[in-house]
């Protein structure tokens, strides 16, 4: 962590603490203390793991589905300008409908836990078709070129010439699409009452007007996407430039 982020963070801990005891109401701003001792109950239950597992599990699948099938339709659209017109007006519509829309329907529609899988998919897809087609756009016309003088087959162009050169958009689509669909699919359980799973974590401190438990869910939630991202970024690093090199 760099140096300035480190002290804006103990800052906002700061101010959290000292506006905490001013208020001195748990249920209007918890106390900083209180959340903290909250998160080590809940690292301690074998039950706040099953939550975590479980969420994680039904967002990646859906994140998973959206970037095979958005990297698919980009890739195609960024080979065939027809294709791309015909898939014009799909895309359109499902970037243009509210993630709320998409939750509201899809969970009338499918059984609820199904429901948070079609969620994330639904709004991760159009991110990822999107991300892949300027990938195969920003392409280098040299590379294009170079393949119609030495004609391939298309199945050697798609996985040993755009895929590796579009990686990075690819990345991009996962890395931010992440944080996205797992606060969808939290709203999914929520709204669904999803259990097991985050969502109904949040929904029983709702219910039990429970502030303490809903920072200290929060916050969680909020440290393992930090660390996942961080993680990601190693990787990316890591293998994305070793393959820089060795071309």
């Amino acid at each position: 962590m760099k140096k300035r982020s480190f002290v804006t963070i103990l800052v906002l801990l700061i101010v959290w603490m000292i506006s905490g005891e001013m208020v001195d109401n748990p249920i209007k701003l918890p106390s900083f203390f209180d959340v903290a001792e909250r998160m080590i109950e809940l690292a301690l239950d074998s039950g706040f793991y099953e939550a975590f597992a479980h969420t994680l599990a039904r967002s990646f699948f859906g994140l998973l589905l959206a970037l095979f099938m958005g990297v698919f339709f980009g890739v195609f659209s960024g080979i065939s300008h027809q294709f791309e017109e015909y898939f014009e007006p799909v895309y359109t519509i499902l970037k243009s409908i509210p993630n709320v829309s998409y939750i509201l329907i899809v969970l009338i529609w499918t059984n609820s836990r199904i429901a948070t899988c079609v969620i994330g998919f639904m709004v991760m897809f159009p991110m990822a078709y999107a991300n892949t087609l300027s990938g195969m756009k920003s392409i280098e016309s040299k590379y294009l070129n170079l393949m119609r003088i030495y004609p391939v087959r298309r199945s050697y162009k798609i996985f040993k010439v755009y895929l590796p050169l579009i990686s990075h958009y690819i990345y991009a689509s996962f890395s931010n699409g992440l944080g996205l669909t797992f606060k969808v699919g939290i709203m999914a359980e929520i709204l669904g009452s999803v259990s097991p799973g985050l969502g109904r974590q949040f929904q029983l401190c709702r219910i039990n007007v429970d502030m303490i438990g809903i920072f200290a869910w929060t916050i969680w939630l909020v440290l393992f996407l930090i660390v996942f991202e961080a993680i990601l970024k190693f990787l990316q690093n890591k293998f994305i430039k070793d393959e820089e090199i060795h071309d």
